[in-house]
């Protein structure tokens, strides 16, 4: 139990307490009132008690003193609830070390910026979305993002999410979610925050069913809409099953024209593949192979955003007369509304490619293997495809540049 003393010659009132390691300790409470140093002495003795029993996180800590000065704000004003503020914050900070925490007073902004710069291992690309994400975050917040990190509400988090999503669409509304929920999940390991207070907020509904593969029709008039380099990405893509950013920093060191062979480790999960070159492709690079083999196949495109990438193909869509030209209203704060999401995009090609594969009766794990799928139960099923029945696959995929 604690309690409350007068020293001899000196003012305020003094608490007496037992710390975590069960030592009697004394400390001024700051103040001549006396209710105010029993109300600091109790909230004193409870985060020792607290941190006694290893319960005391940085979260609960800093909830508790804020708790209490605003109680002593209610009723003695601002200036006493400021000076006992400071009396248990001091003591708070020790319980927290003695109870194996960190006791940091971090702000919305100063974690989610810390989190931030913790992922240097990231890709350039990453980074620069997460950073846009935050920043995005932080301003819908305005001078709340300055409060302390510990007061961040689920219901501001929920506002967030729908302010985004009467602007983007919902995978990007998604995205930005997911990397908030990794931000405070963070915050909560370091003990930062008791619990992360975006773990209910769910996600939005995507529409993923809306998606769906090029037909061999539809393939041949996007070939006839594209330049030269855009014919091999689309090539590469339907008959490799390679994604967007792997046909655009695909290198002829990776590409063996002798053996027929394309092998590359995907930047996605770091995947290495060996695919086959079926027939159609190989007639296309053999046109086109350069002498360096450092140089990408698609010079021009390599170094370019998958959002660029993107962008540039869904032009090509629009020239090919599958797809609407975009015409949308912006404004100084971007998009006035989520814009509609394409049935078909340069990532249906690999789907394309998993659907004629299944027609032309290739095994499901066949399929997987060469297009990059991964699933449990495929995984169960084999451990390595015969390189014979891969080429043997591609080669039932339909001539597409005829």
């Amino acid at each position: 139990m604690s309690s409350v003393h007068k020293q001899e010659g000196k003012p305020n009132w003094f608490c007496a307490f037992y710390d975590p390691e069960g030592y009697r300790r004394f400390r001024s409470t700051g103040t001549e009132d006396r209710r105010i140093a029993v109300s600091v002495s109790t909230t004193i003795q409870r985060l020792s008690g607290l941190a006694k029993q290893g319960k005391l996180s940085n979260e609960k800590a800093l909830k508790i003193v804020r708790e209490k000065a605003a109680e002593i704000e209610e009723t003695h004003g601002k200036l006493p609830a400021q000076s006992a503020a400071k009396v248990m914050q001091s003591s708070s900070e020790e319980f927290v070390r003695i109870a194996g925490g960190e006791l940091t007073g971090y702000t919305v902004r100063t974690w989610i910026d810390a989190w931030y710069k913790g992922h240097t291992d990231s890709s350039k690309a990453t980074q620069l979305e997460y950073r846009r994400i935050a920043d995005l975050f932080l301003d819908h917040l305005g001078k709340r993002a300055d409060s302390a990190l510990t007061t961040l509400q689920e219901s501001q988090i929920e506002a967030f999410k729908h302010k985004l999503a009467a602007s983007v669409g919902p995978s990007t509304v998604n995205k930005a979610i997911k990397v908030l929920k990794a931000a405070l999940t963070k915050a909560v390991k370091k003990r930062q925050l008791e619990f992360s207070p975006a773990q209910h907020v769910d996600l939005v509904k995507t529409g993923d069913s809306l998606r769906r593969p090029f037909t061999v029709a539809e393939i041949k008039k996007v070939l006839t809409a594209a330049d030269e380099v855009w014919r091999t990405m689309i090539l590469l893509a339907f008959y490799s099953g390679l994604r967007l950013k792997d046909c655009s920093r695909l290198t002829w060191r990776e590409v063996d024209l002798m053996s027929g062979t394309i092998a590359i480790s995907t930047k996605k999960k770091d995947r290495f593949v060996s695919v086959p070159i079926a027939e159609p492709l190989s007639r296309h690079l053999a046109d086109i192979a350069g002498d360096s083999a450092d140089a990408p196949l698609c010079p021009t495109l390599a170094g370019k955003t998958a959002g660029r990438l993107s962008a540039e193909f869904y032009q090509i869509m629009v020239k090919a007369g599958l797809v609407k030209c975009r015409h949308y209203e912006v404004t100084k704060k971007g998009h006035v509304g989520p814009r509609k999401a394409s049935t078909i995009s340069f990532h249906s090609l690999r789907h394309s490619a998993t659907s004629e594969l299944k027609s032309a009766g290739v095994s499901d794990s066949v399929a997987m293997d060469i297009i990059g799928h991964e699933t449990a139960s495929v995984s169960r099923n084999y451990t390595k495809i015969a390189e014979s029945a891969k080429r043997e696959a591609v080669n039932k995929l339909p001539d597409v540049t005829v």
